[in-house]
């Protein structure tokens, strides 16, 4: 936390002189256009959060992050565009973002395949995950919330993984890798999965489809398993202020190092998430609105207690908004739920994981065009765990060209 408020200090500081000294405020090109660098700069710093509510695994938190970025594109020619993302995350985890080819076989069209570290498929929130983009300060639930479930270890019974409810940021489990860890969120937006992307734009509709080696809530660059994901979206503009969109994604999760923990009749391809999106944005004049719900099913064999393997569903809604007061100066909201399905225990049917519902307001100010201040208020409630409520307040500076 003290190197977080360093590096804020210095931020607050230096944004007079960022201004001053004309800054780059748009991506920087150079070699006859050919090659264009961008890049970013965000503290965010935040109260204590004991209930491990905004935790991305069990060190940090995503409102306590100092992270630098820088994105590079090189334009080869009118057909090949190579893409990389390098990034700084928490001030000393420097890891590759994204690379990736982009071939467009004909240049006069809206048609493109990307291959290698590729962006997400699956749902909306992806592509405005960070930066300015990003209403308010937290993550949503759905993209940065670790569930109990873990892609190394398994229950071996109902009641096992009841222990581990609420406790998705250092789960354990006696089946597969016992030493205590975090588990998946429902959609992972922390890395990026690996693969080939077909995009295009067909009049009205935007579509997407990959095939990668990992799935939503676990994307990777090496194969753990012998399964591939298959994602699919599609975006309809039947006017410019509204788009509406649907995802759709199946891919196994599970690392082939369980295959020898498992009962007999039950395989590690066994374990596939399957999820399903549903999202719409509406934009006119001052006021911006975001909608997305989705549906997701682990499908999870527990091979000591049951001869089927058991089905673990959960729900994602979410709704939020914008509303500029005056130029530079934004208010905004959010409210979003996460909800389990039930399972049979002894105590009757009880949801699998703690259910949980956020609640962020803030507000935002542009010093200048590419150098934004944000606060937000964020209130979290379980269902479970052993700290079932917080209330945060939170701070970032970003910087971006």
């Amino acid at each position: 936390m003290s190197r977080v408020l360093a590096a804020l200090s210095i931020v607050l500081l230096l944004s007079p002189v960022v201004a001053r000294a004309q800054m780059p405020t748009e991506p920087v090109t150079f070699g006859d256009g050919r090659v264009v660098l961008g890049g970013d700069a965000t503290v965010t710093f935040a109260t204590s959060d004991p209930g491990f509510f905004n935790y991305t695994d069990y060190e940090y938190s995503a409102l306590r992050n100092i992270r630098f970025g820088l994105s590079a594109e090189f334009r080869a020619n009118s057909r090949l565009q190579l893409l990389g993302e390098l990034r700084v995350d928490h001030g000393d985890r420097l890891q590759p973002f994204a690379l990736f080819a982009r071939i467009r076989p004909w240049p006069e069209r809206r048609f493109d395949i990307q291959i290698g570290r590729i962006p997400p498929t699956f749902g909306a929130f992806s592509k405005t995950a960070y930066g300015a983009s990003n209403l308010l300060i937290g993550t949503p639930l759905a993209y940065q919330y670790l569930t109990s479930l873990r892609s190394d270890a398994l229950p071996a019974t109902t009641a096992d993984l009841m222990r581990m409810r609420g406790r998705g940021w250092l789960a354990s489990y006696p089946l597969g890798n016992a030493t205590p860890d975090r588990g998946l969120p429902f959609v992972n937006s922390v890395r990026w999965d690996t693969g080939v992307q077909v995009h295009g734009v067909n009049g009205l509709v935007e579509w997407t489809g990959a095939v990668t080696t990992g799935s939503l809530s676990n994307p990777r660059v090496d194969d753990d398993n012998d399964g591939r994901q298959v994602a699919g979206r599609a975006v309809l503009r039947p006017w410019p202020a509204l788009a509406v969109g649907g995802s759709i994604a199946r891919g196994a999760f599970l690392s082939r190092d369980l295959e020898s923990v498992l009962a007999s009749g039950h395989q590690v391809e066994d374990g596939v998430q399957q999820a399903y999106g549903l999202d719409v944005e509406y934009a006119q004049g001052r006021f911006l609105a975001r909608s997305e719900m989705m549906w997701s099913a682990w499908t999870l064999p527990l091979g000591l207690s049951s001869a089927e393997n058991e089905t673990l569903r959960a729900t994602s809604a979410l709704i939020e908004g914008r509303y500029r007061i005056l130029p530079g100066l934004q208010l905004a909201a959010r409210g979003e739920r996460l909800g389990f399905g039930q399972l049979p225990t002894t105590n009757g049917f009880e949801a699998w994981e703690a259910p949980v519902r956020r609640l962020e307001v803030g507000v935002g100010y542009s010093v200048i065009r590419n150098v934004t201040l944000k606060a937000s208020w964020q209130r979290n409630l379980r269902g479970g765990g052993r700290i079932r409520q917080d209330t945060l307040w939170a701070g970032q500076v970003l910087y971006w060209f």
